[in-house]
């Protein structure tokens, strides 16, 4: 998909339109991947988590998307972050946690941002269809920064203390831990991989 030039080229320029929007708290935009979803309702994209930032367009069709807050520990134990970054382990999910959520209604030319592991789930339903429209068709583009790789890192290294029986800070609670956390955690993530003999996701340290 986006190794076809003219869709990479369509890609690079939704993001160059989310730069200004998004740059000054995250820099460092890379490796930017697009994804396109054709549902017919009903259906529905379970509750999970993504390493990378997303940004959702809807180009035909209704669906409603539900969004949580990344920095929600309730919604998502600090734990459960690092089991994701460091082992692909989901989040768990409760349907008391849907009040917790912000729920949007998208039809076509409707986009929805939402940060690195932020919990988000999909549904269409059968109330909008009509003969010759009733099938959903999403844009998602995906792209990893400076920011989410460096919090990954840091998440590694953390996952570590935890196990030894610490409590350490979250990333972005102290920058000055951070500074020293996240080459340890690129370093034990590099050598996990190395001694599985497998290759790490994208963006993963």
């Amino acid at each position: 998909m986006q190794t076809d030039p003219r869709y990479a080229a369509a890609l690079q320029r939704i993001v160059d339109d989310l730069r200004p929007v998004i740059e000054p708290e995250q820099p460092g935009i890379f490796l930017v991947t697009g994804f396109i979803f054709i549902s017919a309702p009903p259906s529905v994209t379970p509750f999970h988590i993504d390493r990378e930032n997303n940004f959702w367009l809807q180009l035909r069709g209704r669906k409603t998307m539900n969004v949580w807050d990344n920095g929600d520990r309730e919604v998502v134990p600090a734990t459960v972050v690092e089991d994701f970054i460091a082992g692909g382990v989901q989040v768990p999910y409760q349907e008391a946690f849907r009040a917790r959520s912000r729920e949007f209604q998208t039809g076509p030319g409707d986009g929805v941002y939402f940060p690195s592991t932020s919990p988000h789930m999909t549904r269409t339903d059968t109330r909008w269809v009509t003969p010759g429209d009733g099938v959903s068709v999403s844009l998602g583009v995906n792209f990893y920064t400076s920011v989410t790789r460096r919090t990954a890192r840091v998440h590694q290294f953390n996952r570590i203390l935890r196990r030894l029986g610490m409590t350490p800070s979250f990333p972005g609670q102290s920058p000055a831990a951070d500074s020293i956390k996240a080459p340890m955690g690129r370093w034990l993530a590099a050598a996990r991989y190395r001694r599985l003999g497998a290759t790490p996701p994208p963006g993963a340290y």
